[in-house]
């Protein structure tokens, strides 16, 4: 098999490096999101679970356990795009190396 050109790999180099900063880069603050909606989550877990419930709820009561419940059932779909985020960005790495 012939080794690739001087050219062929500039041009690899290049389509490879503008993948990442069009497709991968603009998704950089969803690894943020999903720090923030896990910390959320087990905070307000943590708190619902050791805190002292009295009889009656107030209506900031209600609200957190709405936003609570909402950023667990959001991290199963976070989770999974911040993986397959993760796996695209090494298959780029993996590619622009060799």
């Amino acid at each position: 098999m012939n080794k690739a050109s001087k050219r062929w790999n500039m041009l690899r180099h290049s389509v490879l490096e503008r993948t990442r900063r069009e497709v991968i880069e603009p998704f950089g603050p969803l690894y943020l999101i999903f720090l923030g909606t896990s910390v959320f989550y087990l905070i307000g877990l943590g708190r619902l679970s050791l805190a002292q419930q009295t009889a009656e709820y107030s209506v900031l009561a209600t609200i957190m356990i709405f936003a609570i419940a909402a950023a667990g059932l959001a991290l199963p779909f976070l989770t999974g795009a911040v993986l397959t985020l993760r796996a695209a960005d090494r298959k780029l790495e993996r590619l622009q190396r060799g």
